[in-house]
């Protein structure tokens, strides 16, 4: 029978050994949070993705800062890994950390939920939504794949529903504003380079995403439009100070194509002048007020 007493110094002392210093005791401080940590992303999984999404998948175990998911079919499997990064996200605004940096899926068991209701059916807005998601799929794999954008859409809408707002960077919903993983994107100092190069020639966004990635193009493009709202205020500013002045105003409208085109996402030579709507209210104003150079 083991004592339930404790000695120190050579002293007996009363009292049972918490369940905290025998688990200490047992598997030490350190490999208990990894244990820890790794369990905390396997619990979040199903509230990160929703119920959907998580009726189709079976997170495995987390190794390092890789999360392995295991999914029924390869063509499932293919479709949520080339949406991973919306998942990720999720996950990590949830975890609140970035303990886990990649999600990786296969396929493998997925036991469904006995008695699972059936999902319920998506508006037409948000079906064609699903769709677009699948526009490039064809032939065998679209089924599996429209059946996993709708549930990446259900999940979506389910963050939605519980108030997450758009982020401002990538568009997902999210608790935070801008989400965690886009906030450590922004940061960035590559992205932040590529912002000022986008000051300079907007034309360079399509570009940009083959040497950033989506996320730090996404991320460098905001950049960008807050730098130039700022500018733009200034800019008009000045312009009604000065009377309208041609030098302000030429290069007020110069910088609102630059704003224009890395908003709409088109090429300054093709913006029109119905397009300045989309301003900043002040530089609009300004702009407004008089003919534009060179017209």
């Amino acid at each position: 029978m083991s004592n339930p007493y404790r000695k120190q110094g050579g002293r007996r002392l009363s009292g049972p050994r918490g369940i905290g210093e025998l688990m200490s005791a047992t598997l030490g401080t350190a490999k208990l949070a990894r244990g820890v940590g790794r369990a905390r992303a396997i619990l979040a999984w199903p509230q990160a993705v929703g119920p959907e999404i998580a009726r189709l998948t079976r997170p495995r175990t987390q190794q390092g800062s890789v999360l392995f998911i295991e999914v029924r079919d390869s063509a499932t499997a293919h479709h949520l890994t080339m949406q991973r990064h919306h998942f990720l996200k999720a996950l990590r605004a949830l975890l609140g950390d970035d303990s886990v940096t990649e999600l990786r899926f296969s396929v493998g068991p997925v036991r469904e939920a006995v008695m699972a209701p059936p999902p319920p059916a998506l508006p037409a807005p948000d079906k064609a939504r699903a769709r677009r998601l699948v526009k490039d799929v064809q032939g065998d794999l679209r089924p599996a794949a429209l059946k996993a954008a709708e549930a990446i859409t259900r999940a979506r809408k389910w963050r939605e529903e519980q108030g997450w707002r758009p982020c401002p960077v990538c568009e997902e919903p999210s608790a935070e504003q801008p989400c965690r993983a886009c906030t450590l994107t922004l940061a960035d100092p590559n992205v932040k380079r590529t912002a000022r190069s986008l000051l300079r020639d907007p034309e360079r966004l399509p570009s940009v995403a083959e040497v950033i990635g989506d996320s730090g193009a996404n991320a460098a493009r905001h950049l960008a439009l807050r730098l130039l709202e700022g500018q733009l205020d200034l800019l008009a500013l000045e312009c009604v100070r000065s009377g309208q002045e041609d030098g302000y105003r030429e290069f007020l409208a110069q910088q609102a194509d630059v704003y224009l085109s890395l908003l709409l996402r088109r090429p300054r030579a093709a913006l029109l002048r119905r397009d300045r709507v989309s301003l900043p209210e002040n530089a609009r104003n300004a702009l407004n007020a008089g003919p534009r150079p060179g017209s």
